[in-house]
């Protein structure tokens, strides 16, 4: 590091090989200008992608090191989400299956397969594009519906998540799932012909995947509601 005390020195060699002149104001100058913070390079410049990312992961890394419900016990990986950062629409479950719970990704497993299929071919987009998530992180055993003490251990990780995607829509699959977000205690066949609000960010309520598998009849519901967040979409961007 270059320091005045340097400068000083180098000054007083070079004086002793040939004697030359620097005015008092050239001197200060030189002073300012190492004493001054060095600027950054471009290569140096954070890329504002960078501490977006940090910021999820700090939120990813807590919840790995869970253990404020009783599900940290039986887990073998924690299902966080993943997705897009920047993502317009965000999907929420009610918790990881075994698939899931065995590969640390949300809706892997059938319904998450028939999820893809709803986001690629029904709404045309990548399911890289949207960010899924779950009300709770770790697999219930058995697949049973979460706790209300479970999915209140896990509520201000998914708040932080939805307060960072900053969606411009949210769609709730399946009834614990509006249960626990927006304290709903009815059928999805009722829930759904509701509009709702969670923080100002629209949310839909519509089947979770898992119960199109076991009864046909919910398709066609499913796909009205998804048509209702892509005309909502279309008409905001207008």
């Amino acid at each position: 590091m270059i320091t005045p005390e340097n400068i000083k020195n180098w000054l007083n060699w070079q004086e002793t090989l040939q004697p030359f002149y620097i005015s008092e104001s050239f001197s200060k100058e030189i002073l300012n200008l190492i004493s001054e913070k060095k600027p950054r390079l471009k290569s140096e410049v954070i890329n504002r992608d960078i501490p977006e990312k940090n910021t999820i992961d700090l939120i990813s890394r807590e919840v790995s090191k869970c253990q404020k419900c009783r599900l940290g016990m039986t887990r073998n990986k924690v299902v966080f989400g993943e997705g897009s950062l920047k993502a317009d629409i965000m999907f929420i479950g009610e918790g990881p299956g075994a698939d899931e719970d065995r590969t640390g990704r949300p809706f892997v497993g059938k319904a998450g397969q028939l999820l893809t299929k709803i986001i690629e071919n029904g709404m045309k987009i990548s399911r890289e594009q949207v960010y899924i998530a779950n009300i709770v992180k770790c697999r219930p055993p058995g697949n049973r519906d979460p706790l209300p003490d479970e999915a209140s251990a896990c509520m201000d990780y998914l708040e932080s998540q939805i307060e960072f995607i900053k969606p411009k829509a949210i769609i709730l699959l399946g009834k614990v799932a509006a249960k626990y977000l927006l304290e709903l205690e009815t059928s999805i066949s009722r829930a759904r012909q509701n509009s709702y609000k969670y923080k100002d960010i629209p949310v839909f309520v519509t089947y979770h995947p898992s119960a199109l598998l076991r009864n046909q009849q919910y398709k066609r519901p499913t796909w009205e509601d998804i048509k209702k967040v892509l005309t909502y979409l279309e008409r905001s961007e207008k």
